[in-house]
């Protein structure tokens, strides 16, 4: 017999305890290596999610592998524009289509997890194809990408972290050529609004977003995407079995800029 459903409410308050559970070590990491990061919050932060997420990105890419290879690994094609790689946990789909994929362009702002993401990259056999951008998704033009210059766009549980999501998601679509492929897994407000979900995905991100470095569970992603320009084809649909116990549920799928 299965566990109630019921369950699923109470997930997040483990995933939250396992962010908090680095907080020490990143402390004492900081006193031996760069003490000055402790007097930001904002440094500290960062080395903290970094800390975290060093562990938690494998864990999180096994439960989540049988819904995203399957996605990227059908559709990513010719110049890829990959948004917030993190450590590199997804860096292995590129090898396994490297056949279809001429470059790769991992935007990554956080330098706390650019040394994972070059072992990564290398470990893969991409190096010269995949290429670390330093900067966040709003600062593209200033490392000379053009408009229209990307034939795919991967966006996977990064969304949810960016400032100013609907003005990077129309920035973004500018840059995606016609007839490109824009790949989506991300975190999304539940649908389930009038539902006792409805008010506890509001209430744990009141602490999720400092305890996993910004990230926002609430934001309603998959709607502002559909709204970000014309698109010739969008195949949205909701996480496979998620429902009105999921308080952190997922929009998965494909949209296709119009010709």
């Amino acid at each position: 017999m299965g566990l109630p459903p019921q369950l699923n409410l109470l997930r997040p308050l483990l995933l939250l305890s396992y962010s908090a559970s680095y907080i020490p070590i990143t402390i004492l990491r900081l006193l031996t290596s760069s003490p000055s990061k402790l007097l930001s919050w904002s440094s500290f932060q960062h080395a903290w999610f970094g800390n975290f997420w060093s562990w938690f990105g494998g864990v999180s890419r096994g439960s989540a592998a049988a819904t995203v290879s399957p996605l990227v690994r059908a559709n990513v094609s010719g110049v890829v524009l990959d948004i917030g790689p993190g450590s590199g946990e997804w860096v292995y789909l590129y090898a396994a289509t490297a056949h279809k994929v001429t470059k790769v362009y991992g935007v990554e702002p956080n330098p706390e997890h650019h040394a994972a993401l070059k072992r990564r990259v290398e470990a893969a056999g991409l190096k010269g194809i995949y290429e670390i951008l330093p900067v966040g998704a709003q600062d593209l033009r200033s490392v000379g990408l053009e408009p229209e210059s990307i034939d795919t766009i991967v966006t996977l549980q990064t969304l949810c972290s960016c400032p100013g999501p609907q003005d990077i998601i129309k920035s973004l679509y500018s840059c995606l050529k016609t007839g490109g492929t824009w790949l989506v897994y991300e975190h999304v407000k539940t649908k389930y609004s009038s539902e006792f979900v409805g008010y506890w995905q509001p209430f744990v991100n009141l602490l999720w977003p400092t305890f996993f470095d910004g990230c926002d569970i609430t934001r309603p992603t998959d709607k502002w995407l559909r709204e970000a320009g014309d698109w010739e084809e969008v195949s949205l649909r909701e996480g496979e079995g998620e429902g009105p116990y999921d308080t952190i549920p997922h929009s998965l799928g494909t949209l296709i800029k119009r010709r």
